[in-house]
């Protein structure tokens, strides 16, 4: 649903950014990405073909890396405004345990944990946003504040304990079902993928977003309500954050409080590197996918070539920090102006 326009100015404002960011899509640049996945492919293909090339690994490729990408979407959104969002793991976190909670210690139905999980997402990103667009304090701040809380609460309400039994079957049907030998949770971020590409694409909103991002005094006086999509990136990263805690929970079959934590790092990574695929330093959700993929095939084919259980957080704190240095030396979408 889109929201409100003010002027057609603020149409032509969000469309010009938008147009900088992808008219060079094809440079040589914004491929390598593409191309160092290619690379990772050939590399641990000839490897360890039998392992590596399996229908089985790329299937559980797709699955593990499922979860990861419904969070990378939602911080997309919000780098998209020129914000942060480091709450976002500690918010699936809680997802994941008030959905343990609700299910097992109060034996709710799927359907109204998924409502309360949903709703618990949107009040956090409400918090976020009224922080930091009525008190006006910096995301960094406000985001590692909430997720402090965010992490007591969770310990509190599972009391700081594994949750491995009394989950329904209904429940653990809803993150385990599978097609054509793939998971749920990439069914769900096929959904959320597809209806973030199209609002941010070809919908007024997704044209006010990336015009807050770019320069939100233009954006103001194009007659934008900045604060209003600051918010609502805010709520969508809030969302998909509690919703991705639950369908983690739901597959898993069990729930480590603060499990989130380790999602930070390869999520920020992810978002980072998608923003310089297939576009000029602008965040997207296709280039979010791709990082959150690259990623895990990374990760996933260094352990099979025998790399230690680390090597996750090795490898995605190696592609961040690559990721940033190529956007700094490719040429700006431009610089948010508040």
């Amino acid at each position: 649903m889109d929201l409100p326009v003010a002027s057609a100015g603020s149409e032509e404002l969000g469309g010009r950014i938008k147009t900088v960011a992808f008219r060079r899509s094809l440079d040589l640049g914004s491929l390598m990405p593409i191309i160092f996945f290619a690379a990772l492919v050939f590399v641990f293909g000839a490897a360890e073909p039998q392992a590596f090339l399996s229908h089985d690994n790329f299937n559980s490729i797709l699955n593990d890396g499922a979860v990861l990408a419904i969070l990378g979407c939602g911080l997309t959104v919000v780098l998209i405004v020129g914000e942060f969002d480091l709450s976002i793991a500690a918010a699936a976190s809680f997802g994941g345990a008030l959905a343990a909670v609700l299910g097992t210690d109060l034996g709710w139905p799927v359907l109204p944990i998924v409502l309360a999980v949903v709703a618990s997402g949107i009040l956090i990103g409400m918090v976020n946003g009224v922080l930091i667009t009525h008190f006006e304090i910096p995301a960094l701040i406000a985001t590692i504040g909430v997720s402090s809380l965010l992490d007591g609460m969770t310990l509190w309400i599972t009391g700081n304990s594994i949750i491995f039994t009394g989950f329904t079957d209904q429940f653990l049907f809803v993150g385990s079902w599978s097609l054509w030998g793939l998971q749920a949770p990439v069914f769900y971020l096929a959904f959320v993928a597809v209806v973030l590409i199209v609002i941010l694409g070809y919908t007024k909103t997704g044209r006010h977003l990336y015009a807050t991002g770019g320069n939100r005094a233009a954006s103001r006086m194009s007659g934008i309500d900045v604060k209003r999509r600051v918010m609502l990136a805010f709520v969508v990263a809030g969302a998909l954050g509690a919703l991705a805690g639950f369908v983690y929970t739901s597959r898993q079959g069990s729930l480590t409080p603060q499990f989130g934590t380790g999602f930070l790092l390869p999520t920020f990574a992810a978002s980072f590197l998608g923003s310089v695929t297939l576009s000029q330093r602008s965040f997207h959700i296709v280039g979010t996918l791709i990082g959150v993929y690259l990623i895990e095939t990374g990760s996933v084919g260094l352990l099979i070539v025998g790399g230690p259980a680390y090597t996750q957080q090795l490898f995605a704190g190696a592609v961040l920090i690559l990721a940033t240095v190529g956007a700094r030396y490719q040429r700006p979408l431009g610089v948010r102006k508040s």
